[in-house]
């Protein structure tokens, strides 16, 4: 993996980790706050809601910045933002480095990842963009029980301050490796496709559709994960000391996941996206109806993560490839939207589920439900879009954006620097 690669993953690790850690310190910041459980959960929702509102918002401001610059800049806010929140005196202000941490969310995973496809061959620009992804399934893995942990021996404002320190690290790392440069498309075309989408132009439909399908297929499966210890204990009848393991054995799922997803998207991208939805809707329905068999239910869980985390890079590139004049750090921002509302949805659904009395079994099933619609709409815009490609595959392609001036591909695809 090239040092620049691993800077970015590494980073976002550490965006990965604050946004989901506030689960394992919730009872320590209640305690200490003087507030109640569900206001402190509200830091988890108003993280989402920062992300969703301000991450294109952020994108469009900055668009003009060179990556060299923005992504220092950003990771700067977003150490800000955990600074505040361990240094907070009170309740408010633990809220308002929640928002500041927030608002460099989006724009840097998206700029993260676009940096990684610019960075890859073309027959693998879904492998690169995956392995910056990966430090999101990291995060479930490792950063949020170190969180937690962290949190539990030194006190929750640990936890913020070895995020703060981990992310000033790995920002130094990033600085001194070489990233590149958003491709030229042209003129100011791309910047332009940027103001377009913030005046609410520039977002074609086939790419708003592709969000829609991360929305459902992201709520399906978070509706179940959200709410995994009660079913786990309830519906399958396992001990709650095992919970965390299965978590653990969800996250390992999650990184196997990663890795042959990209693969597939890369090879037949339409195929990858339908077959990794496929694959957790069946996950889902198989958890509903085996929940008896703790074997079972065990294997499941652990396939339901690879299948969820696979289904990350091929719609990371299916909502690219549907750009049209967007930019594709754009698309890539919508994109990480689209899945916080999902997860928003899937968590909003399950709680919805339980508090009106219905059994925890009905949980995996109506998320079984959202994924099959996320599937169905995947088919109506994935499918069409591939026939002309395939109709066109025998025609001269016209030439790769992502190839730097002065520079050429030899017959592998592989890019050849030209001394100028």
């Amino acid at each position: 993996m090239p040092l620049s690669l691993l800077a970015m993953m590494l980073c976002t690790f550490c965006v990965g980790t604050a946004e989901s850690v506030i689960a394992g310190i919730l009872p320590a910041i209640s305690q200490d706050a003087g507030v109640s459980l569900s206001a402190v959960g509200m830091l988890i929702s108003v993280y989402a809601i920062a992300v969703v509102v301000t991450g294109p918002c952020v994108t469009a401001l900055t668009a003009r910045m060179r990556r060299s610059r923005l992504l220092p800049a950003m990771m700067g806010v977003f150490i800000l933002g955990n600074a505040l929140a361990a240094l907070a005196p009170g309740f408010a202000w633990l809220v308002a480095g929640r928002v500041v941490s927030a608002l460099a969310h989006s724009t840097l995973i998206a700029v993260f990842v676009a940096a990684a496809r610019d960075m890859a061959p073309v027959s693998r620009k879904a492998a690169y963009g995956a392995k910056v992804t990966l430090g999101i399934g990291l995060a479930t893995v490792a950063g949020v029980p170190a969180g937690t942990l962290i949190g539990q021996t030194w006190g929750w404002r640990a936890t913020f301050w070895a995020l703060a320190g981990l992310s000033l690290a790995f920002t130094l790392l990033l600085m001194r490796c070489t990233v590149p440069e958003a491709p030229a498309t042209g003129g100011t075309a791309g910047h332009d496709a940027v103001r377009g989408g913030r005046r609410g132009r520039g977002l074609p439909l086939p790419m708003l559709l592709v969000a829609v399908v991360i929305v459902l297929g992201t709520g399906g499966v978070f509706a179940l994960y959200t709410y995994a210890s009660p079913y786990l204990t309830q519906a399958a009848g396992f001990a709650p000391s095992t919970v965390t393991l299965l978590l653990w054995l969800y996250g390992l799922g999650g990184i196997a996941g990663n890795t042959v997803g990209a693969r597939a998207a890369d090879r037949h991208l339409p195929l990858a996206v339908l077959t990794t939805l496929a694959a957790a809707a069946t996950g889902l329905v198989l958890l509903t109806l085996l929940a008896s068999s703790t074997w079972a239910v065990a294997c499941l869980f652990c396939l339901l993560g690879a299948a969820y985390f696979a289904t990350i890079p091929a719609l990371n590139s299916q909502i690219v490839a549907t750009a049209g004049t967007a930019s594709p750090t754009m698309a890539l921002t919508v994109n990480n939207s689209a899945f916080c509302v999902g997860i928003a949805l899937g968590s909003w659904l399950g709680g919805t589920l339980l508090s009106h009395g219905h059994s925890v079994l009905l949980v995996p099933a109506a998320g079984a439900v959202l994924v099959i619609a996320a599937l169905l709409l995947g088919a109506v815009v994935c499918l069409p879009a591939a026939r002309p490609a395939a109709r066109t595959s025998g025609t001269p392609s016209a030439p790769d954006p992502s190839t730097p001036a002065g520079a050429s591909r030899d017959p592998r695809g592989h890019c050849r620097a030209v001394d100028t």
